[in-house]
């Protein structure tokens, strides 16, 4: 049931109308009347501030109603509630309004503030005070959160990002080259599928359920990979369709210059993706004598032994971002993707449009992504998605230390007794996914949940919100598991990189190799008992044959024992002799041997 707003009586005098017409009374002898029509007072409330101000004449008079009096909590209680609800918040563990109520209760009976019988009775704090609340702290509002996984939270960490920058003021130092707009480049993919997000329509009052129309209830995916400059230009996008043979009608309607490229799952793979860097390099006209530094994130399709040494041979630098951070980091989600979707969208809604009752299909999603592109990859889209990543103008404090708090849950360092022993090298190339050079703020805030216990002191009585619910902390990581490789920004195409490269590449077609070849045993083993036991049973039939036909010219006989058995022994190898025709015994009509 919707609420109806109810105009507040109280306090709805300011305290200089107040004053002013309190001055009329006392100094220019209006009456009480006269002084309240005048600054729209009601006489009755004039009168009070008036006995007040002659009762205690040089004096400064209050002169508006003393609403603290009946508040739970004073302006400091209020102001260490609502830090810590904002602290939660950016941890990506913000309270719900029960929370709120909650934990406002509780602090109120910790610090023994008086408080309504109704809070005592339901045990929680009241609807009305939660509104006044966020009345008074002006920096609080009721907001709809986004989803966010773990691996996102926990990855973007002080470590993680000083990492990034770290190559990139590195790549930047070495080529003077790079430093210039047009050489510094994005890349990325994103869905464009045949079925869009609607968006708000206009509709009836009161009506629980609005339709609208799609293509499908999932739809087919195209992934679209588009590359932008930091001068605010853009290269022809790359779109991969779900098909095992690609047709050059598939992209009719595209931007121009566009590569199509077709995979049965519509998904980006390695072989794919080193024809979009021919692409790339075709476009951008990169060499040794005009290099360029491509940035995108860390997906198996992107790093493989043929990318690196493509992008060697073309004068082309390759730098990895963080896992896991590309919304934060990643010039393409931060400012063109989200306008790019919203437009498609819009592009999807008026086909169906103009085409009631016919679906789309993959056919018709270069079209739209054709009649969109020009309107989402502008260069102040661009432009403001790699300032705002810091990438250019560089600026590697971009992010401040609220925006780390996201990794304090997990900020946690390995037991010294339980940490397993590992070599340097070993230990370099495990970067944690925690921040490990921690930054004031996380590390007061550490402290802080240390010392709750120590908080009740003579210096300082109040029960702070902390020691009441404290912030979230993950448990002490386990040392005791085998320890992995873990994700980090890179320069795939420096030396070191791309013999790790090579290295994992070979690892991994040895191991491919070594199933292949156990599989493929395993087939002909079981395809060799088959051939065996066929063979057998044909050469059973033909004595079955004979043995009817000598039935008629004789009355001789043959015993079952004549017929091959199957012999259920084998070699060591599991295999079946194939001279096993000739082991066998010969048997005459008579069934001697």
């Amino acid at each position: 049931m919707v609420r109806r707003k109810v105009e507040r009586k109280i306090g709805a005098t300011s305290k200089e109308a107040m004053a002013r017409a309190v001055r009329l009374i006392l100094d220019e002898n209006h009456s009480l009347r006269q002084a309240g029509e005048i600054c729209g007072i009601k006489f009755q409330t004039l009168a009070r501030y008036v006995k007040r101000a002659k009762n205690k004449p040089g004096e400064n008079v209050r002169m508006e109603p003393n609403y603290a009096n009946r508040q739970v909590f004073s302006e400091e209680d209020e102001r260490m509630l609502a830090e810590y609800i904002l602290t939660c918040s950016q941890m990506a563990y913000g309270l719900t309004t029960e929370g709120v109520k909650k934990l406002a209760y509780q602090f109120a009976i910790a610090n023994n503030r008086r408080i309504p019988e109704s809070w005592k009775a339901n045990k929680i704090a009241g609807c009305e005070w939660l509104r006044s609340f966020r009345k008074r702290r002006g920096n609080l509002s009721i907001r709809q959160p986004e989803q966010c996984s773990l691996s996102r939270l926990t990855s973007f960490n002080e470590f993680n990002v000083k990492t990034f920058y770290s190559n990139l003021r590195s790549i930047l130092e070495k080529n003077e080259k790079l430093k210039n707009l047009s050489r510094i480049y994005n890349l990325d993919e994103t869905s464009t599928a045949t079925v869009q997000k609607p968006k708000k329509v206009v509709a009836a009052k009161g009506v629980k359920q609005i339709s609208h129309c799609t293509s499908g209830e999932r739809g087919v995916l195209v992934t679209t990979c588009a590359i932008i400059s930091a001068s605010g230009n853009h290269i022809p996008p790359a779109m991969v369709y779900p098909r095992k043979n690609y047709k050059k009608r598939m992209i009719l309607g595209a931007p121009p210059g566009t590569l199509g490229l077709a995979n049965p799952s519509g998904w980006m793979t390695v072989e794919l993706f080193v024809q979009v860097l021919e692409h790339f390099i075709e476009h951008s006209g990169s060499s040794k004598e005009n290099p360029s530094l491509l940035i995108y994130d860390n997906h198996e399709s992107h790093i493989s032994v043929e990318v690196v040494n493509l992008a060697r041979n073309n004068g082309v630098s390759i730098l990895t971002l963080p896992p896991h951070s590309s919304n934060k980091m990643q010039p393409l989600d931060l400012a063109v993707f989200g306008p790019f979707k919203a437009y498609y969208y819009s592009a999807i809604d008026n086909w169906l449009l103009r085409n009631p009752g016919v679906p789309v299909s993959i056919y018709e999603i270069a079209e739209c992504v054709g009649i969109v592109h020009a309107k989402a990859f502008t260069p102040a889209n661009i432009m403001a998605g790699f300032r705002k990543a810091g990438i250019w103008p560089f600026d590697d404090t971009v992010f401040t230390e609220a925006d780390f708090l996201t990794s304090a849950v997990t900020d946690r360092p390995l037991l010294q007794d339980d940490q397993p022993s590992a070599s340097p090298s070993t230990a370099e190339e495990q970067p944690s996914t925690s921040s490990t050079t921690e930054s004031k703020e996380l590390t007061k805030r550490r402290e802080t949940n240390k010392n709750l216990q120590k908080q009740v002191t003579e210096q300082s009585p109040i029960i702070t919100p902390e020691l009441i619910r404290g912030y979230p902390k993950a448990a002490p990581r386990k040392s005791n598991r085998k320890p992995r490789t873990k994700g980090r920004s890179t320069i795939i195409t420096d030396t070191p990189e791309k013999t790790a490269t090579e290295q994992k590449a070979a690892e991994a077609a040895i191991k491919k190799l070594g199933k292949t070849t156990q599989k493929l045993q395993k087939e002909l083993g079981t395809s060799s008992l088959k051939k065996v036991s066929s063979s057998k049973d044909a050469r059973n039939k033909r004595k079955r044959n004979n043995l009817d036909q000598n039935d008629c010219t004789s009355n001789s006989s043959i015993d079952d024992d004549d017929l091959e058995i199957d012999d259920v022994s084998s070699d060591d190898d599991g295999w079946i002799p194939e001279d096993e025709e000739e082991l066998q015994p010969e048997y005459n009509k008579t069934g001697e041997k």
